[in-house]
């Protein structure tokens, strides 16, 4: 019996132009003949895989070295020295445990709860700011997509906070804020408030701040929300006047549920950027405000660092903030997420 074509070792090009009956050239018989070995395990291709690596990391360097030196070093410092006693250069001096943690928490059984009450100011803060500039900015950006003249100059005006800074945003409306100007006259007799500044009220300052921040956050929101609007596609709300939707039910069920990935975008960045709120409470008050009412998490973290240079104490509040700012996100991102509609 002779060797069966399996079992001896042949030219694979040679058997695929015999079994044809055609006849390859030379480079279709070595395509042919490396299509017909076995892959090798590869000590080149793993090489190859480590020298993309290699290059990555070098592009990545700049950055790395930036984020390595400017966060994870000093945010694995102040886990540090959260635990510390520190000297008043910085300097760990005694272990302190968690008695920082217990005293912001009020766990100490001291009964002063001042830092609980600042958690509790960011809070409400945040709960004046979110909702309010996340609607405002979604009925701007809806008025901006008609199809009217002029309508790009509208665009510049609703989006032109962008362009000032918050500190100079808070010297504009601390101008404002002052009780001799007209407006604020008028605000204060509409209200039935106390005829003093809005920021020297413990009733109105967190809500003076609020609303200025309102303003700031405007045209980023805006312009946020913009973009998603005019990404729908137009054959989406063609399809929806055929079905009879126009105006309200047409933003009700078309443009609302696609914007939903922007709008829990929106909602997290804005409630990150509410609990680290500091600069315009430094312009506009440069206190802990009247009856503490506007000492927010971060104006308590720079009091402790700068002003009593307690580093270690601060040390803690910032970690707390983190630790609270991690588990908001995860919980807007769990909760929001299963509302969100992607296209």
């Amino acid at each position: 019996m002779s060797m069966s074509a399996l079992d001896r070792p042949q030219n694979y090009a040679t058997h695929f132009s015999g079994a044809v009956g055609t006849s390859v050239d030379g480079s279709t018989e070595a395509a042919l003949d490396r299509l017909g070995r076995p892959a090798k395990a590869g000590p080149r291709r793993l090489h190859r895989h480590w020298q993309d690596f290699g290059w990555a990391l070098l592009y990545m360097s700049p950055a790395l070295v930036l984020f390595l030196t400017f966060t994870y070093v000093p945010f694995v410092r102040s886990i540090l020295l959260s635990f510390y006693v520190t000297t008043p250069t910085g300097a760990p001096s005694r272990f302190n445990g968690v008695k920082y943690y217990a005293r912001l928490l009020n766990l100490d059984g001291s009964g002063r709860g001042e830092y609980l009450q600042s958690i509790l100011t960011t809070i409400e803060f945040c709960l004046m700011v979110v909702p309010l500039s996340m609607i405002t900015a979604l009925s701007l950006a809806v008025l901006a997509t008609a199809k009217v003249k002029a309508i790009g100059v509208f665009r510049t005006i609703f989006t032109s906070s962008v362009a000032i800074s918050v500190a100079s945003a808070g010297v504009i409306w601390s101008l404002i804020y002052a009780p001799n100007v007209t407006v604020t006259k008028w605000l204060v007799h509409v209200l039935q408030l106390q005829p003093d500044n809005l920021l020297n009220n413990a009733s109105t300052a967190l809500a003076a701040v609020a609303f200025m921040t309102v303003w700031t956050s405007l045209g980023f929101n805006f312009i946020i929300l913009l973009a998603g609007l005019q990404a729908i596609p137009q054959e989406l709300y063609e399809s929806g006047r055929l079905d009879g939707t126009n105006g309200w039910t047409a933003f009700r069920y078309v443009s609302l549920p696609l914007l939903t990935p922007t709008l829990m975008f929106l909602c997290i960045i804005s409630t990150i950027q509410c609990f680290q709120a500091f600069t315009q409470f430094n312009v506009l008050i440069g206190n802990e405000g009247p009856d503490n009412a506007t000492n927010v998490m971060v104006y308590a973290l720079f009091t402790a660092f700068w002003k009593d240079n307690r580093y270690g104490f601060a040390s803690a509040l910032a970690v707390v903030l983190f630790v609270i700012l991690l588990a908001l996100t995860v919980l807007q991102y769990r909760v929001l997420d299963r509302r969100v509609h992607y296209q």
